[in-house]
């Protein structure tokens, strides 16, 4: 990402500046920016903002326009759009939109209703198509391929920086400590971009160097492997701190004071290496089809689960927040959940395929969603697959009082999960067990899963293995709603393959009104056909060619 350099450096000066507000001055914001980095105050100071803004707040709308960060109003591009994206790929919500080509981004081939009418996608000829048809420079923010890239590459970058510079700085006292702790947050945040990058992208760029790139392109296997490096380094970190008191000192100033009401807080070093599990199972579980998983796939998945996120574990999340006074440091974080929870002026929408995954009598059904006034059909003459009944209630105008998902535009309400949670690794755990012939174990997990959000089911009892996964299923694309999760799993189950190779949804609700009036198919075939990985964006090739020996940047058509 050469031409990228000058948005970085940009990005670094207006961090610095920015962190004032929060924290110890700095240094005069008309010095030198390397000042800013060699004392203890600025580096922390910008480990805060290179995570917070470069990797979650905001976003590059492309690195061909002349953006720098955007301050104040800020819609927490990650929580948002990316995993929006995920979750609309993955059929939780339906996004009808232009913005980022949203609207070929989760649009299915073609659909099959229960009268056998055959319904194509109305406004292309498929995601694969039409995405690689967008991936070029020309269409600016409009190629979906690009969102997620520009964020994670800038967050790695940022970490570079923060890890070149650690050793460098001077430190008030203890600062063995200190820079183990600084020394473990980068590592964490470049395993996370690199896990990110190489759960959706073909290939990707592998680079520790603070702006600057390469042009020899790893497979996204490998880059799933720098991802655990990372990982295993950030370990080493947290295994080493002496004096927890002074480590909790410099996170309680990195994590935002938001961030670490609800679920989040200060993991102590152990929980954070459990937190670090977790994200090593799911990226073994969520890049390997099921159908491939071998037993030694599982066990690897079942030992780092078993020392994954405890109950009582403080997770990294992000809160919803409201304040568009506040400074760059505090972004707008806007969720998947909140731009959904209203009855009009939704951004995204409520999936009538998510709501046919509660089960009977689920009291997060009954708390977190009601009907529309008129069923939404073929919005925007999107396609059939774009309809629902359904929204999504905000959670903090509940009338029953009670918030089961606390997702909601209240600000400072919703806990939005940037990595793990307690029940993804709970449901990880489960399809280990059923997975091993230990189903009554699995279906106990899951039971508690739903007992720990307030679901209010009874036990699924005695159930075969084929029945127990299918509660399996169910109980990720619930329990996970709107954590950017969905998308993973439907690739890995083959759902999102082409009819012609055994994917595709079938006895799927689906909204028609060819008729005039609105018909709720209950038999509905749904042919996704989506893209398995997304190409590396051209945004990013036609800069940085591949060098002899990369790995292919362009996935099958």
């Amino acid at each position: 990402m050469k031409h990228t350099k000058i948005y970085i450096a940009l990005g670094l000066l207006l961090l610095t500046q920015a962190c004032k507000n929060e924290l110890t001055e700095v240094v005069n914001k008309n010095e030198p920016l390397e000042n800013a980095l060699s004392t203890e105050a600025g580096l922390v100071a910008y480990a805060k903002g290179g995570a917070y803004i470069n990797g979650v707040g905001n976003y590059y709308a492309s690195v061909d326009d002349q953006l720098g960060p955007r301050a104040g109003r800020n819609l927490g591009y990650l929580t948002a759009q990316v995993f929006g994206l995920h979750d609309a790929m993955g059929d939780i919500i339906y996004i009808p939109w232009g913005n980022q080509s949203f609207r070929f981004a989760n649009n299915p081939t073609d659909i099959t209703i229960d009268d056998g009418t055959n319904v194509p996608m109305p406004i292309g000829l498929s995601q694969p198509y039409e995405l690689k048809l967008r991936n070029d420079r020309a269409y600016g923010p409009a190629n979906t391929q690009l969102m997620e890239w520009t964020q994670m590459y800038f967050l790695n970058n940022a970490m570079n920086i923060l890890l070149k510079k650690v050793d460098g700085a001077t430190y008030t006292e203890n600062a063995e400590d200190k820079k183990r702790t600084l020394k473990a947050w980068g590592y964490w945040w470049k395993g996370y971009a690199y896990s990110r990058i190489g759960s959706m992208y073909v290939a990707g760029i592998i680079n520790d160097e603070p702006n600057a790139t390469s042009n020899n392109y790893a497979d996204h296997v490998d880059i799933l492997a720098e991802a655990a490096a990372n990982f295993d380094k950030a370990q080493t970190e947290l295994e080493a701190v002496s004096d927890e008191g002074v480590y909790a000192g410099v996170l309680s100033i990195v994590i935002p004071g938001y961030c670490q009401q609800g679920k989040g807080g200060i993991p102590s070093p152990d929980a954070w290496i459990r937190n670090i599990n977790t994200l090593r199972a799911r990226n073994i579980l969520v890049n390997t089809p099921v159908a491939s998983m071998s037993s030694a796939d599982w066990t690897a998945v079942g030992n780092l689960v078993n020392d994954g996120i405890q109950e009582n574990d403080p997770v990294f999340i992000v809160k919803t927040t409201e304040d568009f006074s506040r400074s760059v440091i505090d972004p707008n974080f806007g969720t998947v959940a909140s731009l959904s929870a209203t009855e009009t002026g939704q951004t995204f929408y409520v999936s009538e395929r998510l709501i046919q995954d509660y089960r009977d009598g689920d009291q997060r059904m009954e708390n977190n969603f009601e009907l529309l006034t008129s069923p939404q059909v073929n919005k925007r003459g999107r396609g059939i697959g774009f309809g629902t009944r359904y929204y999504l209630v905000d959670g903090g105008k509940n009338m029953d009082g009670v918030v089961t998902y606390t997702h909601t535009q209240e600000s400072g309400a919703d806990d939005t999960y940037l990595a793990g949670s307690f029940e993804e690794n709970e449901l990880m755990k489960a399809e280990v067990l059923i997975q091993s012939g230990n189903v009554g174990g699995g279906t106990a997990l899951i039971d508690n899963v739903r007992a720990y959000q307030g679901a209010g089911l009874a036990a699924i009892g005695g159930v075969t293995k084929a029945e127990a996964l299918e509660e399996l299923r169910s109980e990720r694309r619930v329990g996970l709603a709107f954590r950017g999760m969905a998308f993973y799993d439907a690739r890995r189950w083959g759902v999102t393959e082409d009819k012609s190779k055994g994917g595709g949804r079938a006895n799927a609700v689906v909204l028609s009104n060819f008729t005039g009036s609105t018909v709720v198919n209950t038999k509905a075939f749904i042919n996704y056909n989506y893209m398995s990985y997304f190409d590396v964006p051209k945004n990013e090739v036609e800069y940085n060619n591949p060098a002899l020996g990369s790995a292919p940047v362009v996935g099958p058509e």
